[in-house]
């Protein structure tokens, strides 16, 4: 995001850049002002364009706008953040679901023996 990120006549317009966020990042976080804004997004140079217009319905004042803005910048941040960690934990993910239902196909015996299943007893 750059300092391009602005409200101007009763609209909130933020610049994206599209070299650190990725077209996934950008529609998931504005899929979420849906239901206040008619979100428009543009791709411009290989930026994002993102032009939040209020809904007549929402009753969203012009005092309003900033936090709208704060919250979308917040957000943007943290749905990248999310596709970093999704991209480096899923596979990690994707071993545990298949675990979970293998219908212990993939199951180990437990060391040790069912009276001693830590195996704190001696090796006799």
């Amino acid at each position: 995001m750059t300092s391009k990120n602005r409200i101007q006549n009763g609209e909130i317009i933020a610049s994206v850049d599209g070299s650190l966020y990725s077209s996934q990042t950008v529609f998931k976080c504005t899929y979420w002002f849906g239901d206040k804004f008619h979100v428009n997004v543009q791709q411009e140079s290989g930026d994002y364009v993102i032009t939040l217009r209020p809904m007549p319905n929402a009753n969203i004042s012009e005092g309003e706008l900033p936090y709208y803005l704060q919250k979308l910048e917040r957000d943007l941040v943290d749905f990248h953040l999310r596709d970093i960690v999704n991209n480096e934990t899923g596979s990690i993910r994707e071993l545990l679901v298949a675990k979970a239902f293998s219908n212990g196909e993939y199951d180990e015996a437990p060391p040790g023996e069912i009276s001693d299943p830590v195996g704190f007893a001696p090796l006799v």
